[in-house]
């Protein structure tokens, strides 16, 4: 048998919809937009759109461009573009595309009401304490008038993003949602603050509409709570093969810079993804990936296109065995707590020569 891939990240498409069911169920009667930025959070808009297009309200991305490629596999539901929204000529692509505007800025919702209008839909975003993007409290009565007297826009939204969500003993979220229900409370359209964690965590906040994302892909962004116990199932299954297995003798060093020696005879492997894959350099010498179910840890530097690691109790292994780098056998959580990091970007450093490959 040729073996025909040298790296793979597969899609559990059924993984997929079981985390849709937990979501819905959790939301209640708020309606979803799933969060599908970050190319679906290096899932694959591709992959991940068409497949849950049915089972969702709307989608939510960051930019125009994934605003479009979204549009090419959700033909009838509603998609938020969240940040990209930068000068006027835009509107015309979200008009022509169907989506639905994020205003952050009173200059963009002058633009909208000197246009020819939005029938698709406009979101004004209220700064609500995460101090990042957002209309201040104040101005956003006047803003909500403007674009009502203008008779530009048919459905207008309210929205804000949380802060500390996962933090449930922080006092940021009741105060962010108390904030925001202030100035959104009497306003006749539909309003919107949870991501995934406050889905979980803070009843309060689901209201009109809940934007899940990491928890869409089958990871648990509460600090309380793993995914398993939600009953999440991971959606990405990171694999590589190994390109090479051998004996090394004690006293024998692995990688670049010597940064691991063996103290004994060591069977180790080389498996062909590295740092330009998207595995982090970091976890150098404190990881491990799956061999044969068993634990191999990662030995050595980390390189650009391949890691070596001790297969010491992984058994009768073999060239073209399989290395899980996360998935089912290995939660993406733990590989980033190695790489002192967090597990969205782990999922959006998969790089585009890894193939994505849709499965169930």
């Amino acid at each position: 048998m040729i073996r025909t891939w040298r790296t793979r990240a597969l899609i559990d498409l059924s993984a997929l919809r079981q985390n849709v069911k937990v979501i819905r169920k959790l939301a209640g009667d708020a309606r979803v937009y799933a969060v599908v930025k970050a190319d679906a959070y290096g899932h694959g808009i591709n992959n991940i759109v068409p497949a849950i297009c049915h089972s969702v309200d709307g989608f939510a991305v960051a930019t125009l461009e994934e605003g479009i490629r979204c549009r090419k596999y959700a033909e009838n539901n509603a998609i938020m573009v969240l940040s990209e929204f930068s000068e006027p000529e835009q509107i015309d692509i979200f008009r022509q595309y169907q989506l639905q505007p994020v205003i952050h800025r009173e200059q963009q919702a002058r633009w909208v009401g000197e246009s020819e209008g939005l029938s698709s839909g406009v979101w004004i975003k209220i700064e609500s304490g995460m101090n990042r993007l957002g209309i201040s409290p104040e101005n956003v009565t006047a803003i909500i008038n403007m674009l009502r007297r203008s008779m530009k826009v048919k459905k207008l939204g309210l929205m804000s993003h949380l802060a500390s969500a996962d933090e449930m003993d922080s006092d940021q979220t009741p105060r962010q949602c108390e904030r925001f229900l202030e100035y959104a409370s009497g306003h006749p359209g539909e309003v919107s603050i949870a991501n995934s964690a406050a889905l979980i965590g803070w009843p309060q906040t689901r209201l009109d509409i809940v934007r899940p994302g990491l928890m869409l892909y089958g990871i648990s962004p509460s600090q309380h709570q793993s995914a398993l116990e939600l009953g999440l199932r991971p959606v990405m299954q990171l694999e590589s093969r190994l390109i090479a297995v051998k004996e090394i003798s004690a006293g024998d060093a692995v990688g670049y810079g010597a940064s691991w020696t063996a103290s004994k005879p060591t069977k180790i492997g080389v498996a062909g993804f590295g740092y330009a894959d998207g595995y982090p350099r970091r976890i150098s010498n404190r990881g491990s990936v799956i061999v044969r179910d068993r634990s191999a840890p990662v030995i050595g530097k980390v390189s650009m296109d391949m890691m070596t690691l001790d297969l010491t109790g992984c058994g009768e292994v073999q060239e073209g065995d399989i290395a899980e780098l996360w998935g089912p056998k290995l939660g993406v959580e733990i590989v980033a707590g190695w790489a002192d990091t967090i597990p969205y970007e782990l999922l959006c450093s998969v790089s585009p020569r890894v193939p994505r490959i849709p499965i169930n």
